[in-house]
């Protein structure tokens, strides 16, 4: 699934604004940091 399919609040750096850093799982506070994926996987998967 891609960042841009998730609804807005799903979203990792909107969910961080939202929710603060202690409410995401590590996979999202990476997708923010990496900001995107590689082929064929999107930067969730990575």
């Amino acid at each position: 699934m891609k960042i841009k399919d998730l609804s807005k609040i799903e979203r990792p750096r909107e969910k961080l604004i939202a929710k603060g850093p202690d409410n995401l799982k590590d996979e999202e506070l990476l997708a923010i940091l990496l900001g995107t994926g590689v082929e064929g996987k999107n930067v969730i998967e990575v």
